[in-house]
């Protein structure tokens, strides 16, 4: 009979101080609710059994003629040579093997990929009252785009200016943070007369309803919100010019006046942003946070294989190519399917924002352009890892591992680990791996 795994092991694991029970002294369900016998630990038995010996060699001779004594008194390593090839063993390594497998869900992937979109945006956890006390006075400056025939609501609902009117107010969020008082260990305060130039630069381009004078309002305050001109940068130029380096950096006033490169930047992010089809976006995506987006899970898929591919190199030089084969097949699903789904999120994203914009608030429809591509992009990774997983197999580097785990007490015990965490955290664990987990568990205890 197979106990109860979610009460009773959840109070083992407290009662043991955070073990799995796999201490023979603990009776547990892992190993049958049987502690070790107490004579294996009494010093009386075995000098009571040396001391018969030494009195009488018939005994410990006769012991040594008879293999059978042994094989019952000593099941150590010739039990476990045994055991490495029993069908408990081989059911949890296939178990183990089959767990790698990605198991995330598409629900899952969204909410990681708007988690992302926070993190990204660090100022909403670093100042978060700074943050969102400053939302309504961008809301009350972009309060045009609710006014249906208004320039501001045509440029907003356009979806070719859609985005540069989005990336105005999120640039707009940003200087009104930049204004406030913070601890300016990376950026300081912004200078009063410099939020006061910018803000009326904005406000003017907002009602010209120029494109192209929005976008030119929005790269200088761009400057001005990235400079780092906190005490930790202003400490590090100092001591850079002490130890006799020169500084050849523009000073923000001078970016700001810097007509070329500012003409340059805009022409720029105007083409980028003006993308409007699903294929525009898509080359947008590729070339830009999409591309690099996907390119960061194509290395990540290494680093989380590297283990399977040393394990794989283990064995031999086919197995670990065929590994290294598996990995870059799942990288490049990985890639394509972040940047496709960058590219299907942001696209539907900037439509979602702009009716949102207009019905709700500016600042929710920017909110929703903003997370949409790494929701997107989240997604179709998560979709093309289970794709491409069905197509190259079950990694032959994890098969390698799980079966150089069967050959130590250490790795069974990991196997049975593994299983067990998986029912304590909630997973539904087959029966008959619980059962195997269970078995196991009992001979490396006993």
């Amino acid at each position: 009979m197979t106990l109860p795994i979610s009460s009773l092991a959840n109070m083992e694991y407290m009662l043991y101080g955070g073990g799995l029970g796999f201490n023979p002294n603990c009776p547990s369900y892992s190993n049958g609710y049987r502690a070790s016998s107490a004579g294996l630990y009494n010093p009386y038995l075995y000098n009571g059994m040396y001391q018969n010996a030494w009195n009488n060699p018939a005994n410990y001779y006769g012991n040594y003629q008879n293999p059978g004594v042994f094989n019952n008194q000593n099941s150590g390593v010739d039990s476990f040579v045994k055991d490495t090839d029993n069908k408990d063993l081989d059911t949890l390594c296939d178990y183990y093997t089959k767990s790698l497998a990605p198991s995330e869900s598409i629900s899952g992937a969204a909410i990681g990929g708007a988690a992302f979109g926070l993190v990204n945006n660090t100022r909403f956890i670093a100042h978060p009252w700074n943050s969102f006390s400053t939302i309504g006075k961008v809301e009350k400056m972009f309060a045009d785009v609710k006014n249906k025939g208004s320039k501001m609501y045509e440029l907003w609902r356009n979806p070719e200016t859609h985005k540069i009117m989005t990336d105005a107010y999120a640039r707009m969020h940003k200087l009104e943070g930049g204004a406030k008082s913070r601890l300016g260990l990376f950026k300081a305060r912004l200078d009063k007369d410099l939020y006061d130039t910018l803000k009326s630069e904005m406000e003017s381009a907002l009602k010209s309803g120029d494109k192209e004078a929005i976008a030119k309002a929005t790269e200088k305050i761009r400057i001005a919100t990235n400079a780092k001109t906190g005490y930790i940068p202003q400490g590090w130029r100092k001591t850079k010019e002490f130890l006799g380096f020169k500084s050849t950096a523009q000073t923000v006033a001078e970016k700001i006046a810097d007509d070329k490169a500012i003409t340059s930047a805009v022409s720029k992010n105007m083409a980028e942003k003006s993308a409007s089809t699903l294929s525009q976006q898509f080359k947008h995506s590729l070339k830009g946070q999409g591309g690099v987006g996907g390119a960061l899970m194509f290395g990540m898929e290494y680093l989380f294989d590297w283990g399977n591919i040393q394990a794989a190199f283990s064995k031999d030089k086919e197995t670990g190519w065929k590994q290294v084969g598996q990995t870059t097949a799942k990288g490049l699903g990985a890639l394509v399917g972040w940047t496709a789904g960058e590219a299907v999120g942001a696209w539907a994203g900037a439509k979602i924002g702009a009716m949102a914009g207009t019905a709700i608030a500016p600042g929710i429809g920017t909110a929703i352009g903003a997370v949409a591509g790494l929701i997107g992009g989240s997604i179709g990774c998560a979709l093309m890892g289970k794709l491409t997983k069905k197509i190259v197999g079950e990694d032959v580097g994890a098969k390698v591992a799980a079966e150089n785990m069967k050959k130590t007490p250490e790795g069974q015990v990991q196997l049975i680990q593994m299983a067990l965490a998986k029912a304590q955290a909630g997973e539904k664990v087959p029966q008959h791996v619980l059962n195997a987990a269970q078995n196991t568990a009992q001979r490396l205890s006993a």
